[in-house]
């Protein structure tokens, strides 16, 4: 099998997350929608090759695309004001305003400005191809796919080497252009903690050489690629450098055959995960309810968001993400997920001590 032929059955086999093209992008108001009508079939592919994310109405500190648990979390001065000085190469310069992380969220926004003589196209089609970012132990945060494509192809690696031996960022992420002025723009990236989650980091070092705009050409999309060398060092400030995880545990479930494997809580996200649930389905009314009887809904951007999939024995798996967060919650949460026949199936936790 030819390298090429190898690198692409990588790519789908290990789940590198797609830069999402900003046609996609333009799905809006589908925030809660999105993936509700997919099959369990459907959403077995889906984890392997990744869906785009889908815009809102919603704009706050780190663009259209980041979630409500995200927005509360910045709401409660959970976020980095960094605002580096711009490095410039090649007439293009960059630099850092803030950024956000923990276990289950990483948002960045990048300064871009153009010289006088480059203008922005209208179409805001851009992004940074080889965007990548480590800790100061060198474990990865987060990196672009075709940045990981490259590095593979580099070590000359076949398909079973990657798998076993390369070290991916294996979530979900949507890069977003925001027009500021004739010659500047703002870049958000929206990233979704991978299975093992963002690695806590006292230090992130940031870097890119690529910076895309894509254009039509007639029918044709063509690009323009502008290159550098744009590095940054930045300190995680004490409260974004440890797992702000909290967990709970069962008290009740009212399906007795659904098996709960686990529910936990950051600062920007709630994740809960089931196995032997058979019947289960998306539907707009599933929730998570505090004691005051607040309910906060899944924040599905994209298939990084959540998934229910069929295991090779059969059985299916549930996971999903709702925009509660340690701002908001409550010792006791009661979970309300639903069948695909419409039964309700209600889930008592509370948070362990």
């Amino acid at each position: 099998m030819n390298n090429d032929k190898i690198l692409e059955k990588v790519k789908m086999k290990i789940a590198i997350s797609q830069v999402v093209k900003e046609e996609e992008l333009a799905m809006k108001n589908n925030k809660k929608s999105i993936g509700k009508s997919i099959g369990i079939a459907a959403c077995v592919l889906l984890s392997t090759t990744g869906i785009a994310f889908a815009t809102t109405n919603l704009i706050n500190k780190f663009g259209a695309n980041s979630s409500g648990g995200v927005q509360t979390a910045v709401e409660n001065n959970y976020v980095s004001e960094v605002n580096t000085e711009y490095k410039i190469f090649n007439n293009i310069g960059a630099s850092i305003e803030s950024f956000l992380i923990d276990d289950n969220n990483f948002d960045l926004t990048i300064n871009l400005k153009f010289d006088e003589k480059i203008k922005i196209g209208k179409d805001l089609k851009y992004d940074i191809m080889d965007l990548k970012v480590v800790n100061e132990k060198g474990e990865k945060v987060f990196a672009t796919h075709e940045l990981e494509l490259e590095e593979i192809k580099k070590l000359n690696y076949t398909e079973q080497e990657a798998k076993e031996k390369y070290d991916y960022y294996d979530g979900s992420y949507s890069g977003i252009a925001e027009k500021i002025s004739d010659n500047e723009l703002k870049y958000y990236l929206t990233a979704t903690g991978a299975s093992k989650g963002f690695p806590a980091s006292k230090k992130l070092n940031i870097t890119f050489n690529k910076i895309r705009r894509r254009y039509l050409a007639g029918t044709e999309e063509k690009y323009t690629i502008y290159e550098g060398k744009w590095n940054y060092e930045i300190d995680v400030p004490t409260k974004m450098s440890k797992s702000n995880i909290v967990n709970y545990k069962l008290v009740s479930i009212s399906d007795k055959n659904y098996k709960f494997d686990g529910a936990i809580l950051s600062n920007t996200a709630f994740k809960i995960y089931l196995s032997n649930c058979d019947g289960i389905a998306w539907n707009d009314n599933e929730c998570i309810e505090t004691s005051d009887g607040t309910k906060y809904y899944p924040t599905h951007r994209s298939d990084g968001d959540g998934e229910i999939s069929v295991k090779s024995d059969g059985t299916t798996t549930y996971y999903n993400t709702f925009d509660l967060t340690n701002y908001n919650t409550s010792d006791n949460l009661k979970v309300h997920l639903f069948k695909s026949n419409g039964e309700e199936v209600i889930i008592k936790l509370v948070k362990e001590k």
